[in-house]
């Protein structure tokens, strides 16, 4: 439900952004025609490439969330395609005003300055308060399509400031003052361009995300004791989500447990990290360095026992890798002594002992022992 309403509101802004830049970019149109100043008119071109960079990123926010058999996970990868050309129109955009000023005769001022002048003013005050506010908004939700639109906003901030340094500095005679803050401008154009860039083309390339994240993530699962290690976790960015691949080692080896303690780890992944969307987590069970094996023995401690409930001793060895007897010690059978239920009895204590491998005479031990102990990944055979 979270994700849902921040994929509304980053769908919101980016059409709040494609009306106001028609609106400026008609008035800047208008008063270009009206005041014969062709830099502002120029400007109001330059705006209705923005349109077209927002409408973009739009429709790639609107389509990312789409499931389907062919896309299981979505398409928010559409969001970082459409970050990437946002970020080449952005350079372009700066490319295009650097050219402007510096190699097709500098910025010509209209002969009614000051009407002009708090014209531009006037719209560079209304797009920087929509660029600060959807800036902070793209932030808050984690989101590169909003992002680029932002640094969009930035490019005609930047453009309108042209025209208000030309203008200015034709009327006050100084020299190369449109030129400096064309350069400054331009920078922090580029960089930003350089960030969003960066991003969308390590999101497009599965790059893991920060270390802070990977770090969050692997907390809550040391947080659990029953989790033994963290065989692998991947953290990838996908547009504005995440989506997690995560291994991992569980001494549990009963399955519903288990599937319990995996749905455990993913709801408190959701609740720490917010932009993740999709979590797959693998358990296995402990590998432990040795396996351990129960030998069912008779009175004489030599024989296998011929029934499993009636065994007298029980050997219990600890092999390590190699093959090697690391611990072997030998119990008397804790539920001899009862008159019912001998074998069931046996069984939990075997399985509450944790062995791996149940050495007996198969041809007594009842078909229900065999396939629980199969369920819980326990060996039964008749060889040593």
């Amino acid at each position: 439900m979270l994700w849902f309403k921040k994929e509304r509101e980053r769908e919101s802004w980016l059409v709040a952004s494609i009306l106001l830049n028609l609106f400026f970019s008609a008035a800047k149109l208008f008063w270009g025609w009206w005041v014969g100043a062709t830099i502002v008119t120029a400007d109001g071109i330059h705006s209705i490439s923005d349109v077209f960079g927002a409408f973009l990123v739009f429709m790639a926010l609107r389509y990312a969330g789409h499931k389907s058999r062919r896309f299981p996970f979505g398409m928010n990868k559409l969001e970082d395609m459409a970050a990437t050309l946002g970020s080449f129109a952005i350079v372009l955009a700066g490319y295009e005003i650097i050219r402007t000023v510096l190699f097709s005769g500098g910025i010509k001022a209209p002969e009614n300055i000051w009407e002009t002048l708090s014209f531009m003013v006037i719209l560079i005050v209304l797009e920087f308060v929509f660029y600060f506010f959807e800036r902070k908004a793209a932030r808050r939700l984690d989101s590169p399509g909003v992002r680029a639109d932002a640094l969009n906003w930035l490019g005609d901030i930047g453009a309108s400031g042209v025209v208000i340094a030309g203008i200015s500095g034709y009327h006050f005679s100084i020299p190369y003052a449109q030129e400096v803050a064309v350069v400054i401008i331009v920078l922090m154009i580029f960089y930003g361009a350089y960030e969003i860039l960066r991003d969308a083309v390590l999101s497009l390339l599965d790059a893991s995300v920060d270390t802070q994240t990977l770090r969050k993530a692997r907390s809550v699962i040391d947080g659990f004791p029953d989790v033994v290690k963290s065989e692998r976790l991947f953290i990838r960015r996908s547009g504005s989500v995440l989506i997690a691949d995560i291994v991992l080692q569980v001494k549990e080896k009963n399955i519903q447990s288990a599937h319990l303690l995996v749905d455990k780890i993913e709801q408190k992944l959701y609740r720490q990290i917010p932009n993740l969307s999709i979590i797959t987590i693998h358990y296995e069970p402990e590998h432990k360095p040795f396996t351990k094996v129960a030998i069912l023995l008779d009175e004489s401690k030599k024989n296998i026992a011929k029934t499993f409930g009636k065994s007298v001793w029980i050997e219990i060895r600890e092999v390590d890798t190699n093959g090697e007897t690391r611990r072997n010690e030998s119990v008397r059978n804790p539920v001899a002594q009862g008159q019912r239920g001998k074998a069931i009895k046996l069984a939990a204590w075997l399985i509450n002992q944790r062995v791996d491998q149940i050495v007996i005479n198969l041809i007594d031990l009842e078909e229900d022992l065999q396939t629980l102990f199969s369920a819980l990944g326990i060996e039964v055979t008749d060889k040593i």
